[in-house]
């Protein structure tokens, strides 16, 4: 099976064309915990809040109070009244919380009413049954409402403590912060495609492979493990994984993943055949960001085609990717456009001549300069197929 691999950062939406098959790879973030939680979906929200509004709809005095105290404990965050000022919400429930026997994190026993409020008993007595329910926080980005980051532990039982549930579901965020921060500022400047194995191709086998990757002080690699998908694309993924590069990172190790797609494309031609049909596809990212104050930003396309494939090109079977550089003016308008990577001379010259058409929707802002990239594939299909 034939098949074209490329590299994307998970947060890159992509445009394909006149491609049946692929192999997508992307940086995605990963939590890494003892508790039950999701993922933290956008490590960048969270790397880069700095207010947090804390609703308690725990239903329990003791769990909310010790939550909040170790959010404002940590001072990682201001904590501010009004919702509306807030990055991020952080919310704590409990279920159920319809009051009951229970043993404190200290041993005692007691009684918490409807309202929240707990009595202690005098005496501890063990013989009160003490209902073992769940604690959830949940971290949501204020202004979009989508849930960033989620976490659950028991709670209420002999075993795991009563009041202090709250408390622990904050350290834990307080971890995957950390982390997340980590893996925000982590910078890739080397990728290996994975090689799809013949074994799975033969059986068409394809599918998403999650691998884990380590990333050392040195900006290597140290360790790489599949955590789910074909076990068929195990090896190649982390094979190619263990071969990525990073810059530095400033508080190594830094633990994230990779996200490897495997599709099945046309089979490859018959030997001495050359590809019969070719296509062209550009991976964006929008809105594009700079690092510089004061440059402008694109927030969306007014007009973006895709460049030809060459006839004279795809005579020769040229194929590969083309890297540029972009300038665009405040106008939204391309005024620079400069190849960084070649393919071929006439696919280099049709890709600048397309470029130069391009208009975008901006920010206001001094211009700036884009990375982009083109993908330029020969497909061989059966003598058969119309």
């Amino acid at each position: 099976m034939r098949f074209s691999v490329y590299l994307q950062i998970s947060e890159m939406p992509f445009r394909r064309m006149a491609f049946r098959g692929a192999c997508i790879l992307g940086i995605m973030v990963a939590a890494s915990s003892g508790l039950a939680q999701n993922e933290i979906e956008n490590p960048k929200a969270i790397a880069s809040a700095k207010t947090i509004y804390f609703e308690d709809q725990s239903g329990v005095d003791a769990v909310g109070k010790k939550a909040l105290t170790e959010l404002s404990k940590w001072g990682r965050f201001q904590i501010v009244p009004d919702r509306k000022n807030a990055d991020l919400i952080v919310e704590l429930e409990t279920d159920p919380h319809q009051g009951g026997n229970l043993v404190m994190s200290g041993g005692q026993t007691g009684t918490i009413d409807s309202h929240g409020h707990v009595e202690e008993d005098p005496i501890p007595n063990r013989n009160k049954l003490a209902p073992v329910k769940y604690a959830f926080l949940t971290v949501m980005d204020a202004h979009t409402g989508k849930t960033l980051w989620s976490a659950s532990q028991r709670w209420g039982g002999l075993l795991t403590g009563f009041d202090n549930v709250g408390e622990h579901l904050i350290k834990e965020f307080e971890i995957e912060t950390q982390s997340a921060e980590r893996r925000s500022r982590l910078k890739l400047i080397k990728s290996v495609n994975p090689t799809y194995p013949a074994d799975a191709s033969n059986k068409n086998i394809e599918g998403t492979v999650i691998v884990q990757i380590e990333v050392g002080k040195d900006g290597k690699v140290a360790s790489a493990k599949a955590l789910s998908g074909p076990p068929a694309l195990f090896r190649s993924s982390v094979d190619a994984a263990k071969q990525y590069q990073f810059e530095p990172p400033q508080d190594a190790p830094v633990t994230t993943t990779l996200e490897m797609n495997f599709g099945l494309g046309p089979k490859p031609c018959p030997p001495g055949k050359k590809g019969d049909r070719g296509g062209v596809s550009y991976a964006e990212k929008l809105p594009m960001k700079t690092e510089h104050a004061g440059e402008l930003k694109i927030v969306g396309d007014i007009n973006e085609p895709l460049p030809p494939y060459p006839e004279e090109a795809r005579e020769a079977g040229a194929e590969g990717d083309l890297e540029m550089f972009i300038t665009v003016a405040s106008s939204g308008e391309v005024i620079g456009a400069l190849v960084t990577k070649s393919v071929d001379p006439a696919i280099d010259k049709a890709a600048l001549t397309t470029v130069r058409t391009w208009k975008f929707k901006v920010t206001r802002g001094e211009q700036a300069a884009f990375p982009i990239k083109f993908l330029y594939r020969m497909e061989c299909f059966p003598s058969d197929e119309k």
